[in-house]
């Protein structure tokens, strides 16, 4: 077998960590650690970040959050927003993973050695390969990418279907004088979170606190991150807070804020996105992510984003127990099911 082996991130290496993701085309601003900053200023749980040697360059980075099931220590993937895979760079050696969970049996999350490795790539055969240790199925989503240079806003506009009504969706807030205005104040910060918190409990989610929101404000350029919202005098239609990252020249949509009580004629999200689609395109920036979403093409969110020209790249994620005992007890699905 090559000779790869993990660090744990550090002050030494955090250089090598930031160049890898830049360059890697995989590289996200989710894997940034200005990202890394931002959670861990608004999470009490524990990172783990790790990058991949072999012999002395470095081929891999994995993010991962610590999670604790019954008895059992172990490391996920920092789902919610997307881009959360592991990145490697040598993805056809079928050993990488091997070395790299031998590597991290040897590691100690809190006073706890790590039991169980929930691990994600784009590549689903490094997973399916693995042999040297049991895999267990676990949730499996994705991000919705729109490629800008492949479908600019000319042609999605054109591709827009008469009979689903897109054009007329997002033509109704001109014609309703609505108007679209950046967040510049911390009241207008106030006025969005709370139609973010509004969407978010209607969906049945987990929302972020507001000191996450004001952490953003601060911790990020001007130039990388835009809070949108979307009203007419005293009514509040929406709002959309996307991070921009020069790197890889994309765009990402973060969070939504909607007022749920619109009348049901209005669908703000078509105005936000194509209004921020357009922003982006004239910005030079040449890619949208809309985030994470399961492959559902009955799900409304999906039809939205897909409808706008976003194709599906999936994140395939395995439960692997690196320990004899956690092994055991993952054969009883409902105990996976509780760990992302």
């Amino acid at each position: 077998m090559s000779d790869y082996h993990i660090e744990r991130l550090n002050d030494n290496n955090e250089h090598k960590w930031e160049e890898f993701n830049i360059n890697s085309p995989e590289g996200s601003f989710f894997h940034s650690l200005k990202w890394k900053q931002l959670f861990e200023n608004s999470s009490t749980v524990k990172t783990n970040y790790f990058l991949i040697f072999k012999n002395e360059k470095i081929v891999g980075i994995c993010p991962f959050i610590e999670n604790k099931i019954a008895f059992f220590n172990g490391l996920i993937p920092m789902t919610g927003w997307g881009h959360y895979n592991a990145i490697i760079q040598d993805f056809h050696d079928l050993s990488v993973l091997q070395n790299v969970l031998k590597d991290l049996q040897k590691i100690k999350g809190g006073k706890k050695y790590i039991s169980f490795i929930c691990f994600s790539t784009l590549h689903k055969e490094i997973i399916d390969n693995l042999t040297d240790f049991p895999v267990y199925p676990c949730r499996n989503d994705g991000n919705i990418i729109l490629n800008l240079q492949e479908s600019p806003p000319e042609k999605i506009w054109n591709n827009f279907s008469a009979g689903k009504g897109q054009r007329k969706f997002i033509r109704r807030f001109d014609k309703d004088l609505f108007r679209l205005k950046e967040v510049k104040t911390h009241d207008d910060l106030i006025l969005f979170y709370k139609y973010y918190k509004e969407n978010i409990n209607f969906l049945k989610g987990k929302f972020q606190p507001f000191s996450h929101f004001t952490d953003l404000w601060k911790m990020l350029l001007s130039n990388e991150l835009r809070i949108t919202f979307l009203s007419k005098n005293s009514t509040f239609a929406g709002g959309l807070c996307m991070i921009t990252y020069k790197p890889k020249k994309t765009v990402y949509f973060l969070y939504l804020s909607l007022n749920r009580n619109l009348p049901n004629t209005y669908h703000p999200s078509y105005y936000l996105f194509w209004e921020s689609i357009n922003w982006a395109w004239n910005n030079k920036y040449e890619k949208i992510s809309f985030g994470a979403q399961q492959l559902d093409e009955n799900n409304s969110r999906y039809r939205i984003k897909t409808d706008f020209g976003g194709k599906f790249e999936g994140i395939y994620s395995k439960m692997i127990p690196i320990e004899k005992l956690c092994s055991v007890g993952f054969k009883c699905k409902d105990i996976i099911r509780k760990v992302i």
